[in-house]
């Protein structure tokens, strides 16, 4: 990614979706995550645009979302405050 990821979380009663954005919107059709509850955007050539997590625990929460292209997004989240990764699946070899 080349943009600094801008996290989106207001919880209400404790948990509330997380999006995180790399590039601003729009995004067009939401994919289901092949791993993970949540959906992500991407662009017309695939490059990941954002990700939107379904529920979120504010006081302690991890999770993680998978792309059809093996791009893992992950969160950690501690008082509020989401710490998230990226990185790629390694191929399975058969």
């Amino acid at each position: 990614m080349k943009h600094k990821p801008k996290v989106f979380f207001n919880p209400i009663e404790g948990s509330a979706p997380l999006s995180i954005h790399w590039y601003p919107g729009p995004y067009g059709d939401a994919h289901e995550s092949k791993e993970g509850n949540g959906v992500y955007f991407t662009s017309p050539n695939g490059d990941l645009l954002a990700v939107q997590f379904d529920d979120v625990e504010e006081k302690q929460d991890q999770q993680a979302l998978l792309t059809k292209n093996g791009v893992r997004v992950s969160i950690n989240v501690k008082a509020g405050k989401a710490i998230v990764k990226m990185g790629r699946t390694p191929k399975r070899v058969a």
